[in-house]
């Protein structure tokens, strides 16, 4: 039943939608939620399951809630009730296959006669969004910034930046640039498939990882790319995604650069690393509320045998680095090997 904010910063369960609740939800649903979250936390199942309950007729067919009722009804010991509820948050589109096949809360529903149709629908939930997400992603031209300095012909190294929730691609050039310019690293920055305000944001993981296969895509369609050199980052809600997709993709990236995104162990911790796996440059602030989840991060993804690196900003908060093209220099360094 865990989840992460779509700020790239996490919180220990699904009871947060995947997104910030909107300003214009009634009081009395973001009243419930935090009251469910607070019976989570206290482990009081039978009032996590009576406010699951209350949600349903405030929100009703909501998938995400559906989930989270589903959880604590089997953390309650009423797995066929349990069962239920997986079944309808399905058939409204919940769509997260791995939250499904690794959340501890549901060990005593998988056994059940019937989860495993469940779960064949949310696998096919997950194919047809990720289909449709990279539909619009590809037809979406990302924003690319083409190396003029470097000399010579020839494939060149690739980075693909995400942005921050509610950022665009459109500021990411300049942030980004002059750092990639200095390596003939072509630029690529897509935009997130969800409108938030007058920006974008990630979804989910899937999502996020359907914008990047579209990424990479167009990058190999368009331009002569050195694929043994190919960078992901991020910042913040990206920075998360970064980290996520370079442990689900290992053979694709030679580095990572998680800037300001969120960890928890119980859903991130990395496999123990094999040959060849990319080297993870993690950036943080001193002041950034992230900061001791990187830290954590960082901690065991080298206890998992990557290479890491771990740069603590002093004095910044949750921003880039105030000394941006040579803070991005020093990680391109490293993940490159350079």
């Amino acid at each position: 039943m865990k989840d992460r904010l779509a700020c790239g910063l996490v919180i220990v369960s699904l009871l947060v939608a995947a997104a910030p609740i909107p300003a214009q939800e009634p009081v009395n649903v973001q009243t419930t939620r935090r009251e469910f979250g607070d019976a989570y936390r206290k482990e009081d199942w039978n009032r996590a399951v009576d406010l699951g309950y209350e949600l349903e007729k405030l929100v009703p067919n909501n998938s995400r809630e559906q989930y989270n009722l589903a959880c604590v009804l089997a953390l309650n010991e009423e797995v066929d009730a349990a069962l239920v509820w997986l079944g309808r948050a399905a058939a409204n589109g919940f769509c997260h296959i791995d939250l499904l096949d690794t959340d501890s809360d549901l060990d005593a529903v998988r056994d059940l006669p019937g989860y495993k149709i469940v779960r064949n629908m949310v696998a096919d939930n997950r194919k047809h969004r990720h289909e449709e997400t990279y539909r619009v992603a590809a037809s979406t031209r990302p924003l690319t910034v083409l190396p003029e300095k470097a000399g010579g012909d020839g494939p060149r190294p690739l980075i693909i930046a995400l942005h921050g929730f509610g950022d665009t691609a459109a500021n990411y050039p300049r942030a980004w640039g002059p750092a990639a310019e200095d390596f003939g690293a072509i630029l690529v920055v897509p935009n997130g498939p969800r409108p938030v305000g007058n920006g974008r944001g990630w979804g989910s993981v899937d999502e996020a990882d359907a914008v990047v296969e579209a990424a990479l895509d167009y990058a190999r369609e368009t331009y002569e790319v050195d694929w043994d050199r190919v960078v992901l980052t991020g910042f913040s809600q990206g920075g998360f995604m970064a980290m996520a997709l370079g442990t689900r993709h290992p053979d694709l990236f030679v580095g990572v650069i998680p800037m300001a995104g969120g960890y928890i162990p119980e859903i991130d911790a990395p496999a123990p690393a094999d040959d060849g796996d990319p080297r993870y440059y993690f950036i943080v602030g001193s002041r950034d509320r992230a900061m001791d989840q990187v830290r954590l991060a960082a901690s065991d993804f080298k206890a998992a045998g990557y290479e890491v690196d771990l740069r603590v900003l002093a004095g910044t908060g949750h921003s880039f680095p105030r000394r941006t093209t040579t803070e991005l220099r020093r990680a391109l360094r490293f993940v490159l090997g350079e």
